[in-house]
């Protein structure tokens, strides 16, 4: 199945706004086994957005518009969709409801312009919008879809989550792949007379793409099949072969998994690490000692999950807790210092966020994924506040994978050159 993304708004032509909304659409298509042709970005215009996706269903099977569904009058995308599809709009009583249910519980009054909202073709499906006023909106004609989405980026990407898991159980889709190695000490057409031979005899399931940049050159692998499993096995068979012929060139970081580069830098340098963890868990602890040798470096770590623990073990001052709220940078900053004095290590990681429910697909609340992370040295202390989008699992399994970015970022820098 192919794809087309179409992002509708002057403001982002503009340049008023960027569109993050293209960005992760493109991601989720692919990762769901939809191959995305083309992105584009138009005006708030009916006649453009009718002939955008007339050009579009000409080559594509779905597409994909978001903006356009404010209850203003630039907000032209249901109109355009009727001009289309040769369709009226109704009044939806489900979308009115929602509509009256979110005003209440905002203590707000639904005026007539907000009312506009629950007007929907009525040719169309929708899904309805638990997080705002306007639905998504699809209609499915001679085997293709257009599907139409608020350009408010967390409406959008939960509407699109339930499109898709609805896509899913209706259309057989297949599985895509990508394998990303990176190598460094060699140009890209170096590389490419290196491993012309093994390209050149590359099976059907996969596609090879050079990704140069400053310094290093990145090959992406993408294999797209029925099977994930035989997938796998056909990447991980050439990668073997690569491998051979490329091996040397291979970058530290590909080699290797970024706890077992913590633990050779820190034997190499003689340093010792501790560890704070808060909404992680124990689960930075837990990948480095999954590391052989890790007891010639790590000391220990502390769970400080609740408050109590935090001010009664890590004795982090309960007013700097009270005043600057335990996600925070100043009280990660403590926790991180703390524990390198408690445990009198070289290096210290703390976390403290807010990892949600376990799908965080309907949970409000806007501080979801927003973690801060904190890497203290006898030379100094950084930290910095991140927002990791997902369920509960990859919010953390993210921030452990920053942390040890972080970690590994900041002993390369202080031993460089010396």
């Amino acid at each position: 199945m192919k794809a087309d993304i179409i992002t509708i708004g002057d403001e982002i032509l503009i340049g008023h706004i960027l569109d993050s909304n293209s960005f992760w659409l493109s991601s989720e298509l692919d990762k769901n086994g939809i191959s995305v042709r083309k992105i584009s970005t138009i005006s708030d215009s009916k006649s453009q957005i009718i002939e955008t996706i007339k050009s579009s269903l000409k080559k594509s099977d779905l597409i994909v518009l978001t903006g356009g569904l404010g209850p203003t009058n630039d907000d032209v995308t249901k109109h355009a969709l009727c001009k289309f599809f040769d369709d009226e709009l109704i009044l939806n009583q489900d979308v009115l409801y929602d509509i009256n249910k979110l005003f209440i519980k905002k203590n707000r009054v639904v005026n007539n312009i907000c009312k506009n909202q629950a007007l929907v073709p009525s040719k169309s499906n929708i899904i309805r919008n638990k997080n705002g006023t306007a639905p998504a909106i699809w209609f499915s004609q001679n085997k293709k879809i257009v599907v139409s989405l608020p350009g408010v980026p967390f409406e959008m990407k939960s509407l699109m989550i339930q499109f898709l898991d609805f896509l899913k159980h209706q259309i057989d889709l297949p599985k895509i792949l990508h394998k990303v190695i990176v190598f460094n000490g060699i140009f890209e057409s170096q590389l490419a007379e290196l491993i012309k031979p093994w390209e050149e005899k590359l099976p059907k399931e996969l596609k090879l793409a050079y990704l140069p940049s400053k310094g290093i050159v990145k090959l992406r692998l993408t294999a797209k099949g029925s099977d994930k499993q035989k997938l796998n096995k056909i990447i991980e068979d050439q990668l073997q072969f690569l491998y051979d012929l490329a091996g040397k060139y291979l970058s530290l970081s590909q080699k290797f998994k970024k706890e077992e580069i913590v633990g050779f830098l820190l034997k190499k340098y003689n340093k010792t690490l501790s560890i704070a963890e808060s909404c992680t868990g124990g689960n930075i602890s837990r990948k480095i000692v999954l590391v052989p040798g890790c007891s010639n470096y790590f000391k220990g770590s502390v769970v400080s999950y609740h408050n109590k623990i935090k001010e009664n073990i890590l004795e982090i001052d309960k007013n700097i807790i009270n005043k600057y709220g335990v996600v925070s940078e100043e009280v990660v900053r403590e926790m991180s210092s703390q524990a390198m004095r408690k445990f009198k290590t070289d290096y210290s990681v703390a976390t403290s966020g807010y990892a949600g429910s376990e799908n965080n697909l309907n949970n409000k609340n806007k501080n979801i994924g927003v973690v801060c992370i904190s890497v203290a040295s006898n030379l100094s202390v950084f930290s910095s506040t991140y927002k990791f989008e997902g369920s509960r699992e990859e919010i953390i399994n993210d921030a452990t994978e920053m942390s040890l970015k972080i970690l590994l970022e900041k002993i390369e820098s202080e031993h460089t050159n010396k």
